[in-house]
Parts: C-alpha cells; sequence; structure tokens
C-alpha cells in the first residue's frame, strides 16, 4: 500500500508515479518504491494518471511500455506536451532496440527490460529523484 499523504514533509517530497496495466505488477512496484520513503501513487492505466494527476507534480514516473489504451510512450508523450519535466523509466517485457530508442527519443531517461531486478529500479529511482531539485 502507498504511504498516505498529509504531512508537510510528504507535501514537500517528490511524489513517485508507478503505471502498470497488471494489478499485481502495479501493486508490487508500489510496494518496492515506498522503500524509497517517497509518497508512491500507482495508476492501471495512461489515461487514469492523466485525469488524476497534476502533470507539473510528478517526482519520477515508473511507467510499463504496454498499457491498456494509451502506450507508455504516448503516456510520455502527452505528459511533455503538458509542460511534465518528470524523469521517466520505461519498463518492457518484450522489447527490441527500436523500442528502447522510441522511448528515450520520447524522453525517457531509462528503459528496464522485464523481469525488473529489484535493486537494479531502486537504484535508477533514487537517482532520479536525487537528480530533482529541492521543494
Amino acid at each position: 500500500m502507498a504511504p498516505v499523504s498529509g504531512s508537510i514533509a510528504e507535501a514537500q517530497q517528490a511524489t513517485i508515479c508507478v503505471v502498470a496495466g497488471d494489478p499485481r505488477e502495479r501493486e508490487s512496484l508500489s510496494h518496492l518504491l515506498s522503500h524509497l520513503q517517497h509518497p508512491v501513487s500507482a495508476f492501471a492505466s495512461a489515461e487514469a494518471l492523466l485525469e488524476e494527476v497534476d502533470p507539473t507534480h510528478i517526482g519520477v514516473l515508473v511507467v510499463d511500455l504496454e498499457l491498456p489504451g494509451q502506450g507508455g510512450v504516448e503516456l510520455l508523450q502527452a505528459l511533455r506536451a503538458r509542460g511534465c519535466p518528470a524523469p521517466t523509466i520505461m519498463l518492457a517485457g518484450e522489447s527490441d532496440v527500436a523500442t528502447a530508442v522510441g522511448a528515450i527519443r520520447a524522453g525517457a531517461i531509462d528503459f528496464i527490460q522485464k523481469p525488473v531486478i529489484d535493486r537494479i529500479l531502486l537504484r535508477r529511482v533514487r537517482d532520479a529523484l536525487e537528480q530533482q531539485p529541492a521543494a
């Protein structure tokens, strides 16, 4: 379960947003990333994130390439068009070099093949959080 927001300290922390269509994967990623001591919000689709979140308040985005409806690359393009500068880590099950290059060109800072190795994802998200300007 994601940490509950509300304190002043949490309000100043960058929120990690997870977008994954599979409920077990979404819950697993949310639980793992909650160890970084930042608020984590999880969404089942690109459309859900776009409807519920102000894109300028996303600290780091972890998004599955394959989503129901709008895909991960399209989500990233939509967020960039809305002024979202959040570092984005793209996760992919089956992909090729062209797919990875497309995600990087769309603005992803990293592309991780699934199954995800926990320590690698944690390190990459931590690095992205550290690059964020102080609130």
